[in-house]
Formats: structure tokens, C-alpha cells, sequence
């Protein structure tokens, strides 16, 4: 593969150290319930962010979900991708859809 295609099309920034998101797997209108809480990796200009987190919801690529990302309101996001680091921990890629 041509180098060029490896490169990132936007920067990605890295959050304030411990920056955290909590997720609710339930993308419905009821109350924010998060289920789990993760830690941010990256954030994107292009309205995302990457979160590690243990795999408690089990959310797959093209999920919806709810994600709160530190003190901001919770915003409807859908899984870009999905990758296992162990048998517990996972990394989200998440696309902000609001």
C-alpha cells in the first residue's frame, strides 16, 4: 500500500490527561444512564473520539449510542470501528451525529 493512503486526512488531538466519557449503550429518549466510563485517547475536529474502555455494553460497528464527554452534555454517537485490546478492554472509534 502507497504511503500516502496510510496518512490521516485530519489531525487528531489527544484530550486533557484523564479526560473521561461515559457511555449509555441506549441510544433511546429515556434519562442519560451510562453503563460504562472510559478513558478519551484521542478527540477529532471532524466530530469524534476515540475511548478505551472495558467491554461491558458490547457495542458494535454501526451501533448508536449516548456518549458524555467530560463535563458536556450527552451527545447521540455511532461506532466508526471497533478494536479488542484483551478479552476485556476495547477501543471505540465514535462519530458524533449531533
Amino acid at each position: 500500500m502507497h504511503e500516502a493512503n496510510n496518512k490521516r486526512k485530519h489531525i487528531r488531538f489527544k484530550p486533557d490527561p484523564m479526560a473521561y466519557a461515559e457511555i449509555d449503550g441506549d441510544a433511546g429518549g429515556h434519562a442519560f444512564k451510562p453503563q460504562t466510563v472510559g478513558l478519551i485517547v484521542n478527540e477529532s475536529p471532524m466530530g469524534g473520539c476515540s475511548i478505551i474502555t472495558l467491554d461491558y455494553i458490547n457495542l458494535g460497528v454501526g451501533d448508536h449510542c449516548r456518549v458524555k464527554v467530560g463535563e458536556l452534555a450527552p451527545l447521540l454517537a455511532e461506532v466508526v470501528w471497533k478494536r479488542l485490546m484483551d478479552d476485556h478492554v476495547v477501543r471505540y472509534g465514535f462519530k458524533f451525529l449531533e
